[in-house]
This record gives structure tokens, C-alpha cells and sequence, in this order.
């Protein structure tokens, strides 16, 4: 699956089934992004090794990861993305097009994102709605920052934010799908009702519009 959506975002992908093979292709190869999985043993160490080699030192550093697994090993081989299990096709695509903008890559044809400044608000279970700041927003996710605590990949979150000139909130049912070490989070939205998506995906083609009419301007007057 994760080698399918590496596909699928134009980015080459080579499987190692051992750590020998593993450690062995980043000694002699520079590869943009190291991915391991949580259940393999010996993954911290090969994340570990990785930050040795100049081949792979400034390589991003990615783990498949159970919500419950314990993140300490990781964190010390300076883990940056962690994408939550139980994976699926949307969860991984969410979670490699956040890696896939860490690598400088260009953005897929045909993904409105936005980047921008949103407030919103967010709660979960009994937790009391704790405030957040939207960072870049497409019709199918958004990436947050959330600066007092991490937030849960055990449950569905409930998100409330309003769009510039909109008068009406959006609300939308999301799930944490990556997490980096910068302090942000990626959240797919789960549900949202049609006239809110609707909304949503009209003010996106606004921005996106906006954007290339200001670049034409831009390059208009550099031609001058």
C-alpha cells in the first residue's frame, strides 16, 4: 500500500527486507525519505545508523506506527513523521503528501491545498474543545498546529473552523493521520456535511485562482 501512494505522488520507492539490505542500500545510495514500521525490532536502530551516514543524514525519517506503541526510541533517532495505524489508502496518502512537501517536491496535479492562517477549535471524547491553528487545507484534510498538547490518534475529533468572509462555521468529523517534529498534525476529514464541503471547495478554487492571477501579474511586469 505505502508503495502504491509512493506511485502515485511521481516518488520511486525501493524495499529493503532486512536491516542488512536496509543499512547496506543507504551506505551507498541518498534516499529523500527512510520509511520502517514499528512492529520491526530493529527499526530505531536502523533509523539510528541512518543519522551516521552522509548518504542519509538529512534524510526524512518516517514510522508506521500503532497508535499505543511507545514513541521514545524513535524520537531519539530524531523521528519527524509518524503516520498512525490501522493503515489504508487514504491515511497513508495524507500522511506521504506531508513527506512529499518536507522532500520540496511539487504538489500533485490537481490537489487544491491552500496555504493559510485558520483559528479552530477541536474537540474529542470528554476533552474539553481546545484551540488549534489550521495551516494549510485541502477538501479532504488540513494540517494543524496545536500548541498545548498533542493531539489523540485513538479517536474521531470533531472540528469547527469558519473561512475568511463566511459568515457559517464548517464543521467536520477528522482523524489524525501523521504527526511531525515540528509541532504539526495531519487530520483527514472523516465526515462533513455537503453544503459545508460545497463551501469549502468553492473557496479553495477562489484561492487557487487568485494565486495563478497574481503570478501572471507578477510575471507581466518582470516582462516589461
Amino acid at each position: 500500500m505505502v508503495g502504491r501512494v509512493f506511485k502515485e505522488l511521481n516518488v520511486e520507492m525501493e524495499n529493503c527486507p532486512d536491516f542488512d539490505s536496509a543499512l547496506s542500500s543507504a551506505a551507498s545510495q541518498r534516499f529523500d525519505a527512510i520509511v520502517v514500521d514499528d512492529s520491526i525490532q530493529e527499526s530505531p536502530a536502523l533509523l539510528a545508523k541512518a543519522l551516521e551516514l552522509p548518504s542519509c543524514n538529512k534524510s526524512i525519517r518516517i514510522v508506521l506506527a500503532e497508535s499505543s506503541a511507545p514513541m521514545d526510541v524513535f524520537l531519539k533517532a530524531r523521528t519527524q513523521v509518524v503516520i498512525y495505524k490501522p493503515l489504508s489508502a487514504d491515511r497513508v496518502r495524507h500522511g506521504l503528501r506531508a513527506v512529499r512537501n518536507l522532500m520540496a517536491r511539487e504538489r500533485r496535479e490537481g490537489s487544491k491545498r491552500v496555504r493559510t492562517k485558520l483559528p479552530a477549535r477541536v474537540g474529542y471524547g470528554k476533552v474539553a474543545v481546545r484551540r488549534i491553528s489550521i495551516e494549510d487545507v485541502s477538501e479532504s484534510g488540513a494540517a494543524v498546529r496545536c500548541e498545548t498538547g498533542e493531539l489523540p490518534s485513538f479517536c474521531n475529533l470533531n472540528l469547527e473552523f469558519s473561512l475568511p468572509g463566511d459568515s457559517e462555521n464548517i464543521h467536520a468529523t477528522a482523524e489524525l493521520v501523521w504527526r511531525d517534529d515540528s509541532g504539526r498534525a495531519g487530520l483527514r476529514f472523516v465526515d462533513m456535511a455537503s453544503s459545508a464541503r460545497k463551501r469549502l471547495s468553492h473557496w479553495l478554487r477562489e484561492q487557487s485562482q487568485e494565486k495563478t492571477s497574481r503570478a501572471a501579474a507578477l510575471a507581466a511586469r518582470s516582462g516589461r
